[in-house]
């Protein structure tokens, strides 16, 4: 038997979850209704049955059971022909046990659901499903109980709701699922689909759907649509459409990083709309509403929050954002549960809880640690730009986000329960939040708040429009050092090209390679990560220059010892040992310099950012042609670099002060768990991108490789002035967006890039006979430069997606992008290499369109907002253009027969060119006049 509960109604904030099962029982009960369940379970069951006895209270009234409750011991006393109590004539017995119609699932004290045989499982992706499936199939052996009525048959709550839902909207209904939350939704099938009934079985307060519509209009698209409300037994209830809608597969389904998104999104929202400000006696209000919290706790911390009692914005808030809340269906998104949303809210208070619940999957972890951490820990996304009730959370001084951050733990702990919050896991919440209160602040040295104490209020941070014309900019001011830089490259190779033989542009191409190779394996990508880092960007800064110094100078080292032998491998014998020293000797100086330039690319300042490489770059360009001109061979271009990456090093010490080597281990876990998958993504980009030389050197020899090469960076030259260009100057930007602004940031940076880099490929290939110009040893690669230029635009299309889900904050998909195209690469080389130069470049450019297709789905899956439907309309003008830039150039070459009745020429290229610009460009601009207008003033407008 039991032992009687003190308390007869919670006076803390209880959800359905373990009453849920009242809806199976009979909507009338009787007078008497007797609870034998364990203590756990008898609150809920009393709040959901008010006026219910335990069974020694029923013992001492001498009452007969119209409704008896058991679990445990007492249904086994029940299955042996001993009711605990006495059973008034025609009474119901309900028995938690291991037999019945209905599982309750997981556990009586966990449920997820109420389950039948015939019911649809819901999950929310087919391994979901299938884990779900297989669990309620096995449900007795596992041990999940099964609920068994017994007694005359009559009708229950679910029955009653059923029937007033389908009554109100007339129609016919059956209920086919129960699931369990902070409300009982019943899912009832309709001739028009399935609707979610949400029912509530204990008391709540009014529904505030309503009230959050009214109050912040654009909310009204997270809001579930009410198709109807009524009440049945004292029960409100609240009927909608079931999402996802039922059917066969809907693919993609919905990932947790889609919900956090949403999630994320609608805290901006929400902290958009105003409802007025804090007042006296804020402080004091907002903590009582956390009654599972001691009295004397709620006390102190009020004292703390009343630094927040005058004039505080305020807002909604939902106050439980966390995936299970967030219903997707394709493009639709509905945000529920808002029983925990409150008008008073410091504005933005979300955004302060959002971290801490997707930093802990389990919610008797302390949030409050996680919360309170914020304070000297700024992991909110943008450094101090996050507003949090009205201003950047690092305008605020210490005390206010004490309470602020306090503030968001109470709005936490006011909606659990001690069900939710045992003992032990209510003290660890609250001892984080007094071990923070007591703290002493960090020194301005040490703390990560980049404002001294006695400085003023910073500036908000830039808007967003602000900071697109940023990145626009920084894009014209990379694409102009771009230019340069390429140019520059050109113009020594074509030198090259012109005074040596085939063979030696594949000695280049292979040093070359393992230069690459080795500046990727030298940081690890540490550099690259401070432009995401979270952190105090400054000491993770001395972290990454410490690694990035000593991994180069210990790469370096190794090279120059294994040349000889990497130069045989690689069947260059013949000066490749000498090539491949003179190009990594200077690793530790690029790695040096890659820290300030990505520093300075995380700032947006991108002017500063390309002097290194422009000043540089030109130099270097001067150096190798006048040597190579003297005859120094391949040489020349060796010493080019030598000087080019000493220079890059000095310049960028100049445009920004030099960073010192440090150390701090946690900076140098977190720049390696990003950073290595995102240094291994480039790493596979460049094997990628260089097997074919490989390949082709290994079968074909070095006369073929240095054909098939200038083919290659010739036809690649679009994809790096434009593609390596913008993605350089987009990530940044696209690190600092929210939710769906990230996809269709990225859907615009897309739109963009396509639309300049399709016109050059396609020019590339249409005139890639005029190779020849540079002799007739060359005149094998022309069918190669036609298709590597169709390569070059397909493999955008996987760059641009890679940079996206880089700025989502997970590499890892960018790495199995890359590693796919990698491993079909090398098995389609493998089949068609020995059959010329020509075929190797058809097959990189068909592997790229596969890679480019599958891409594509990534976005769609991973990256919240991301429309191919809004690509393809964006697109739309750039294609068209580019069908009117091959008939101007078929249609120029077709008429100038008797100019190139010669043989290609310069003054051919530059009338081909001149014709195909001018065909691209006036329709594109007749067809998308706004939009260029649009990127124009973005250009001019100041940040």
């Amino acid at each position: 038997m039991t032992r009687p509960v003190a308390v007869t109604t919670p006076h803390w904030t209880v959800g359905d979850r373990l009453a849920a099962f009242r809806v199976l029982l009979p909507a009338d009960p009787g007078p008497a209704v007797v609870l034998a369940v364990d203590e756990v379970l008898l609150p809920h069951l009393r709040a959901a049955f008010p006026g219910a006895l335990d069974v020694a209270e029923a013992v001492t009234t001498g009452v007969r059971a119209s409704l008896l409750v058991v679990s445990g011991p007492p249904a086994e006393e029940y299955a042996a022909g001993r009711p605990p109590v006495p059973l008034a004539p025609g009474a119901t017995v309900a028995v938690l046990g291991d037999e019945g119609d209905h599982v309750v699932y997981p556990t009586a004290h966990e449920p997820e659901l109420l389950w039948r045989s015939g019911w649809p499982v819901t999950a929310g992706d087919p391994v979901a499903w299938a884990r779900r499936r297989v669990g309620l199939g096995a449900a007795r052996r596992r041990g999940a109980p099964r609920l068994r009525v017994d007694g005359p048959a009559r009708a229950t709550l679910a029955d009653e709701v059923v029937a007033a839902v389908t009554d109100r909207l007339a129609t016919t209904g059956r209920l086919v699922g129960v699931t369990t939350a902070g409300h009982t939704v019943l899912r009832v099938r309709t001739p028009g689909g399935d609707l979610a009934v949400r029912l509530d079985l204990l008391p709540h307060a009014p529904d505030r759907v309503d009230r959050v519509r009214e109050a912040v209009p654009a909310a009204a698209a997270f809001l579930p649509q009410v198709l109807a409300t009524g009440t049945t037994r004292g029960c409100a209830w609240v009927a909608g459409a079931w999402l996802p809608a039922p059917g066969a597969l809907r693919w993609p389904w919905p990932r947790p990083e889609w919900q956090w998104a949403v999630a994320a999104e609608l805290a901006d929202v929400l902290a958009a709309g105003r409802t007025g400000t804090t007042a006296p006696g804020w402080a004091r209000s907002w903590c009582e509403r956390a009654a599972v919290v001691p009295a004397p706790v709620r006390e102190r911390w009020a004292t703390t929050l009343a630094v927040l009692d005058d004039g505080v914005p305020t807002g909604w808030c939902h106050g439980d954002l966390w995936p299970g809340n967030v219903l997707l269906d394709r493009d639709t998104a509905v945000v529920v549960d808002w029983d925990n949303a409150s008008p008073d809210a410091p504005a933005g208070i979300d955004r302060l809880l959002l971290p801490a619940l997707r930093d802990v999957a389990d919610p008797t972890c302390s949030v409050a640690e996680q919360v309170m951490a914020l304070v000297d820990d700024d992991r909110l996304g943008r450094v101090g730009a996050l507003e949090v009730a009205g201003r950047p959370w690092r305008a605020w001084d210490r005390d206010h986000r004490l309470a602020l951050a306090l503030a968001a733990v109470v709005l936490f702990l006011r909606n659990r329960s001690p069900h939710d919050l045992p003992p032990d896991a209510l003290a660890a919440q609250v001892d984080a939040v007094e071990a923070a209160l007591a703290a002493p602040a960090p020194s301005p040295r040490s703390s990560e708040d980049p404002t001294p104490p006695t400085a003023p209020t910073p500036p908000t941070a830039p808007t967003e429009e602000g900071e697109a014309g940023r990145t626009a900019r920084g894009a014209l001011w990379l694409a102009t050092n771009g230019v340069v830089v390429k140019t520059a490259q050109t113009v020594v190779l074509l030198t090259l090209a012109a005074v040596l033989a085939p063979s030696a542009l594949g000695l280049v191409a292979l040093g070359t390679l393992v230069a690459n190779v080795g500046v990727q394996v030298a940081s690890l990508g540490t550099a690259s990560a401070l432009v995401y880092w979270r952190g105090d960007v400054q000491r993770a800064a001395r972290t990454a220059v410490a690694i990035s110094l000593g991994l180069a100078a210990v790469l370096a080292a190794l090279i120059w010892v294994a040349a000889p032998r990497l130069a045989a491998v690689l069947g260059a014998a013949d000066g490749g040992a000498a090539v491949i020293r003179g190009l990594t000797v200077v690793l530790p100086c690029t790695a040096i310099a890659a820290v300030t330039n990505e520093l300075l690319r995380r700032e947006l300042r991108f002017l500063r950012r390309i002097i290194p490489d422009t000043v540089s770059s030109v130099v270097g360009a001067v150096v190798a042609i006048a040597l190579v001109v003297q005859g120094t061979g391949v040489m020349a271009l060796v010493a080019g670099q030598v000087v080019q990456a000493v220079l890059t090093l000095l310049l960028s010490w100049c445009v920004h002060p030099p960073v010192l080597p440090g150390w701090d281990a946690e900076d140098a876990r977190g720049l390696l768990s990003y950073g290595g998958p995102y240094a291994g993504t480039h790493l596979l980009e460049l094997v990628q991108l260089n097997i074919d030389y490989l390949v082709v050197s290994a079968v074909l020899g070095t006369v073929a490789l240095g054909q098939y090469s200038l083919a290659f960076r010739l036809a690649f030259m679009p994809y790096l002035m434009i593609v390596v260009v913008i993605t350089g100057a987009a990530f940044p930007y696209l690190c600092r967006q929210r939710g769906r602004e990230l996809g269709r940031a990225t859907v615009v940076v897309t739109t963009v890039t396509l639309t300049l880099v399709l016109p050059l490929c396609l020019g590339v290939a249409l005139v890639a006979d005029h190779l020849v110009v540079l002799g007739d040893k060359w005149s094998p690669a022309v069918p190669a430069v036609a298709w590597l230029a169709a390569y070059a635009a397909a493999l955008s299309v996987g760059q641009l997606v890679a940079t996206a889900v880089n700025a989502a904050g997970r590499p890892v998909l960018a790495l199995g992008l890359r590693l796919a195209h990698l491993l079909l690469l090398l098995g389609t080389l493998a089949v068609v290499v020995d059959r010329g130069v020509s075929v190797v470049a058809a097959a990189q450019a068909a592997v790229a369109a596969v890679v480019a297709v599958l891409a594509l789905a990534l976005a769609r899956t991973f990256v919240s907002g991301f429309s191919l439907r809004a690509l393809a309309v964006g697109l739309r003008p750039a294609v068209l253009s580019a069908l009117a830039l091959v008939a101007a150039v078929l249609a120029v070459r077709a008429l100038a027969g008797g100019l190139l009745d010669d043989g290609p020429s310069a003054a051919t290229l530059a009338l081909l060119g001149a014709a195909g610009l001018a065909a691209y460009v006036v329709p594109l601009w007749l067809l998308d006049r706004d939009r260029l207008r649009e990127a124009a003033a973005l250009l001019r407008r100041p940040a």
